[in-house]
This record gives structure tokens, sequence and C-alpha cells, in this order.
């Protein structure tokens, strides 16, 4: 196949990959599109159909070339050695020189005796050609031929990245487009009116009056960019443009999830310690924490999220119970995937949390805006360059951190019975 043809539709199967993967990613969380996935399918499609006219002419030839070396194999078909073919060329001061296959096989038959009844005779020079052939033979290995070996590329690109947000997808990610100014404020009422019993007729009842006070949300901005050459992006195979854009996407999301994970976790102060690392430990620790959540803000957690270390913790806790029970009685899991929950709270691993994280608490208490600015690129002609950026605004903060409960693991591993 042509190396050209070859490379532009191994780029062609890459794009179409990566939107099949893209699609997928978002069917499996059950959302829309975001922006920055809105950006990216769009150039994708975009590549598709620029990779499609390149491709067309160059195929149409491949095929008018297949057809007419078919032609020219069926014209010249019929033309055959002759098996009483003379002797082959004079050798040469190496060794003898076979123009054929034909000729070989011919000395051989002559260096056996000959075939009287086909014509050949016996030729004694025909055995010390073949030996003197033989020995003249050279070895031929790709260590002499390395100006012709293709170095292939194949598959995508390995991408060792997690692109999933699930602290912002479990929050819920609210937007920020539209809202000016540097910052803005959320009303929280800080001082609620009273009601109480009058303690007699025509005394006065109690009073006290409503505040609402502001919470500020301060704007971010994070981004990031890159100066390509031209070349870079013409000559390479897979695409890098894309591959480029991608990734700055991907680590664009990764990086305001961890942001946000920081703050997230710092923010909560209120704590309540597991006894042991058993089921009747952990179960005593996360209804304690859910209490004074409670307590705190009067809404019923919604989630638990945790670390990673977290999660191995106390997933070897309660499927131990699970596997020594026969059911699930605190929750359901596994090793191939994050989700799941915990005495039927939903469970949300966060990678970007620190370490020993476990929090309790109510969704709704914890904000985080966003506006993706998406791609920015500018042209470079004297450099034959492009300089591509991808970035966006963000905002986020507690409605109220007493919402939200840690539960500090014990110091001890997880024990692999668990506790009756």
């Amino acid at each position: 196949m042509n190396a050209v043809i070859a490379r532009l539709q191994a780029e062609r199967a890459a794009q179409v990959e990566f939107i099949d993967q893209l699609l997928s990613k978002v069917e499996s969380d059950e959302r829309d599109l975001v922006d920055a996935e809105t950006s990216n399918l769009s150039a994708a499609r975009e590549r598709i159909a620029a990779l499609d006219a390149q491709l067309a002419p160059l195929v149409e030839f491949e095929e008018l070339r297949a057809d007419s070396s078919a032609t020219m194999t069926r014209a010249i078909g019929g033309a055959t050695t002759s098996p009483r073919s003379a002797a082959p060329n004079a050798p040469a001061a190496d060794g003898p020189v076979y123009r054929t296959a034909g000729e070989f096989v011919l000395d051989h038959l002559r260096a056996k005796g000959g075939a009287p009844h086909l014509g050949i005779p016996a030729d004694a020079g025909a055995a010390e050609r073949l030996e003197r052939a033989a020995r003249a033979v050279a070895k031929q290995t790709t260590a002499e031929t390395p100006g012709i070996l293709p170095e292939p590329i194949v598959g995508q690109v390995v991408n060792l990245i997690d692109t999933n947000r699930p602290l912002l997808t479990s929050l819920g990610i609210k937007p920020l487009g539209g809202i000016p100014g540097k910052s803005f404020s959320r009303p929280k009422i800080t001082q609620h009116t009273t009601v109480g019993k009058q303690t007699a007729e025509k005394t006065e009842i109690p009073s006290q009056a409503l505040k609402i006070d502001p919470i500020d949300f301060t704007k971010e901005t994070y981004g990031g960019c890159v100066n390509v050459s031209r070349q870079d992006i013409d000559w390479s195979a897979p695409g890098v443009w894309d591959i480029l854009i991608s990734d700055l996407a991907n680590i664009y999301g990764k990086t305001t999830e961890s942001v946000a994970a920081t703050a997230f976790g710092t923010g909560v102060t209120q704590t309540v310690a597991a006894a042991d690392d058993t089921l009747k430990g952990w179960s005593a620790a996360l209804y304690g924490a859910a209490a004074t959540a409670y307590a705190g803000a009067g809404e019923l957690p919604d989630r638990i999220w945790c670390s990673v270390d977290m999660w191995a913790a106390m997933g070897s806790v309660t499927d131990a119970a699970r596997l020594s029970f026969g059911n699930t009685p605190a929750g359901s899991g596994d090793l191939s995937r994050f989700s799941g929950d915990v005495l039927a709270l939903p469970r949300v691993v966060v990678p970007g949390l620190a370490e020993k994280s476990v929090i309790v608490g109510s969704s709704s208490m914890f904000e985080f805006y966003e506006q993706v600015i998406g791609l920015l690129s500018a042209v470079e002609p004297s450099l034959l360059g492009v300089e591509v950026a991808y970035g966006g605004y963000v905002s986020y903060g507690f409605l109220e951190a007493k919402a939200f409960c840690k539960v500090t693991p014990p110091a001890a591993k997880p024990d692999s019975a668990p506790s009756k």
C-alpha cells in the first residue's frame, strides 16, 4: 500500500476511535457534552473531512495502477522459458549467474545424469557450477537494508491520564458564563426569625430579625499553551495537532478537578474517628459523621467522598462481609470500578483528595462554577508556527462547611475478617 495512503488512513481511524471513546464516556456518565468535549468533537469531524479529501484522489490513482499492472501481466503471461534452455551464462568471478529458476533446475538435472526422455543431456560441469553457486550465495538480513525498513506506529498514542472529574460530576458544574465581574456572591441566611410561646395575653411575642449575608466567590483563570511548528503538524502521523488539543483539554479538566478537590478536602474541619478497621467500627463512624453533618446544615448527607487509599480500605472491609454473609449488608463495589455505595449512600472516589480522606456530606453545600474558553490559536507566519492555548474560568466554595464531616481512619490496616 502507498505509504501516504496508509498514514492518512491510520490517522482517520484514530480520529474515529477518539470520537467513539468521547461519546462512550459521555454516555456512561449519563450527561450532556461539556463545551470542551463539543469543541474536540467538532475538531475531529473537521479533520476527518480533510483526510477524506486527501485520500480520494490517492486511492483512485492506486486502483488505476493496479488495473494497469494486471493488464500487463496477462499480456506477457504466455512467454515461458524452454525446458531445454542452454547452460547459464558464463560464470562470473564469484560464481555462475542463473538468469531464471528454470536454469537452476536444469543444472540440477544435468548434474544427476540428465533426463534423456526430455532431451536434457548429462553435464559433468553442472555439479561444479552448483557447488560454486552455493559458495557464492551471500546472506541477506535486515542489518544490510536499514534504509528501506519502515518504522510503523501502531494504534493510538498511549495516554496515562484519568480524564474523569468525579468530584465535579458529583457536585454538578454550574455555568459561570454571563456572570460579570471578577467576583460574585451567593446570599445565605445567617440569622433566622424566631417563634415562641406567648407567656400571657397581650404580652409581646418573641421577635428576631432575619439576616442575609453574602458568600463571596472569586473567579480564577486556568489554561495552558504550546507553540508548535507547522512541520510537526504536517509531517506527524498520527497527527500531533489533534493529540495536542485533546491533551490540553484533558490537562485543563484534570487540573481544575484537582484544585477543587484540594479546596474541598482542606475546607472540611469537622471530624469523627473510626474506632477500629472492622465493619462495626466503620459503620459507627460513618453514621456519626452523617449525624454531625446534619446538625451543621439541617440536611442529611447524600454522598461519601473518599481518596483512593480509603476506597481500598473500606472496600476490603465491606467485601469481606459480603463474602462471609453471602450478601451485601454494608455496601457494593468491586476492584474493577470506583462506583458503588457504602451503607446505601453513593460513594465517590476522588483521586485528587489527600490520602486518608473520607468525607460525608450534602453535595448541594459546595458549589463549582465554570466557563470553558476552549481553544485559542494564533498563526506565526514568519516562524511557520502556530501557538495554541486552551483554558477556562472557574469559581468554587462552600455554602456551609459544617454540612460535611470527615471520618478519621484508625491507624491499623484493614482486618480481613468483618466484625459481626
